[in-house]
């Protein structure tokens, strides 16, 4: 674990990611959104949560956008209101604020708790509004579960009679032939030259690594501040759980009644039944979706850029011990294996995704600059830079390509040995190498 750790933490320093995908994209300055970071939980080992209290006065619109997850959490953001059962709407985003992906209304919603389930890079965001334009106390709970890293199937499945007998077969001739263990060097020189081109870019981009977190800096510093908002500050899982924020808002009972918010105080059942909830969430949604299938659509991919579901097109690969419990040997290096296809996985989705919303603000930039004060000039010297942080991107992509596709073949060599050791001679070069070439090809940059 610590393993892939690090090779994250690597990941998070190069591309700069609590600055890349920013809230959601706006040149709109009378748009004020109020931030939402999440806490760590510390009942559950990366889990994390927070709790706000707000108010919405008649007409206005309250935005609110998210931090702190991770893409292989699930996230549910729960909004009901703590007085009465009035009307409140919501409606989640993502890239801007004028793409509406859900809308939900505490009218129509069970207990009258609004609530979003959803999977996502990056800062999302949501709209609050009061659609009979009453003034509504609200709560407002944001958790996301322990990551998850189910999706991607095992590509082993036990070698036929065939697999092995033809593995006898070629274990004889490569004995008799001087050169049998010439493609596996082979594959091992171009590995390393690999990692020693990978190296030597980095260096080359080295002196440009402060740069490049500075042009990020600038290109998603938000057009919008943060706003005040009539709410009662921040709570995080604990205080949720233990009755905390429960208590705060009893107190504040007698000063919102003065203040014109009428109704008895609904909020505290709401509020129960969610903190049971709260109570291992992650072990009660594994219990409600039994197949790992069914949780992952139950919880919205939010934009096309995240991925749920098994690599298309991907080998099935033989071997002597699918369930890598015949030696020590199998355990870590399909530890390892699983842990680099995750890492690959997250990349390719911190580019995509990224891209994705650099292509979205510069459309947005592009069609309503004029309309939000920004002058053509002022914009294009934006766009440049939007631009120019891309360029950038794309090249840090591609150096860590190249250093996660070594650390994945070298998780395969050793696969090599450990089957040569349990009874299948060559198998990176009869099958091992079928499955390296599917992922080299699968996560090589496409634009």
């Amino acid at each position: 674990m610590k393993a892939l750790q690090h090779i994250l933490i690597g990941i998070t320093v190069l591309l700069g990611l609590s600055n890349i995908v920013a809230q959601p994209y706006t040149l709109d300055k009378n748009i004020k959104p109020v931030k939402l970071e999440l806490r760590d939980d510390k009942k559950y080992d990366g889990a994390k949560g927070i709790a706000t209290n707000a108010s919405i006065l008649g007409d206005e619109i309250n935005y609110f956008f998210v931090k702190g997850h991770d893409l292989f959490q699930f996230i549910d953001v729960y909004i009901f209101s703590n007085y009465g059962d009035p009307a409140l709407q919501a409606t989640l985003v993502k890239d801007n604020w004028n793409d509406n992906y859900e809308t939900q209304n505490t009218k129509s919603s069970k207990d009258g708790i609004i609530n979003f389930k959803l999977r996502t890079y990056g800062d999302f965001g949501f709209k609050i509004t009061s659609p009979n334009r009453e003034k509504i106390n609200y709560t407002i709970i944001v958790y996301a579960t322990e990551p998850v890293m189910e999706y991607l199937d095992t590509p082993f499945v036990k070698a036929s009679k065939a697999d092995m007998e033809e593995a006898d077969a070629t274990a004889m001739t490569n004995e008799s032939s001087s050169g049998g263990n010439s493609n596996m060097i082979l594959y091992i020189a171009l590995g390393a030259a690999l990692l020693v081109i990978g190296f030597l870019a980095a260096k080359v981009l080295g002196n440009k690594k402060s740069t490049n977190i500075l042009l990020f800096l600038l290109l998603f510093v938000p057009f919008s501040g943060i706003a005040q908002y009539h709410g009662g500050g921040f709570w995080d899982p604990d205080n949720v759980r233990n009755g905390d924020y429960e208590e705060w808002l009893r107190n504040q009972s007698e000063r919102h009644q003065q203040e014109g918010f009428v109704g008895d105080m609904e909020g505290l059942k709401r509020l129960s039944s969610l903190t049971e909830d709260l109570n291992g969430k992650l072990d009660g949604v594994l219990k409600k979706y039994k197949v790992i299938k069914e949780l992952y659509d139950a919880y919205t991919g939010l934009g096309d850029c995240i991925n749920s579901v098994p690599l298309p097109g991907a080998p099935r690969v033989p071997t002597f011990c699918e369930s890598a419990e015949c030696g020590s040997c199998f355990t870590d290096a399909r530890r390892r294996l699983q842990e680099t296809r995750y890492t690959f996985e997250k990349l390719k989705t911190i580019y995509v995704c990224t891209k994705n919303f650099s292509d979205k603000a510069i459309a947005f930039g592009d069609n309503v600059s004029g309309v939000h004060g920004v002058s053509g000039m002022a914009w294009q010297a934006e766009r440049i830079k939007i631009e120019k942080s891309v360029r950038e991107l794309q090249k840090a992509y591609d150096n860590k390509y190249i250093e996660l596709l070594q650390d994945f073949q070298n998780a395969l060599v050793d696969l090599n040995n450990c089957e040569a050791e349990h009874g299948i001679a060559d198998w990176y070069d009869r099958f091992g190498y079928l499955y390296y070439d599917f992922i080299k090809f699968h996560y090589t940059r496409q634009n």
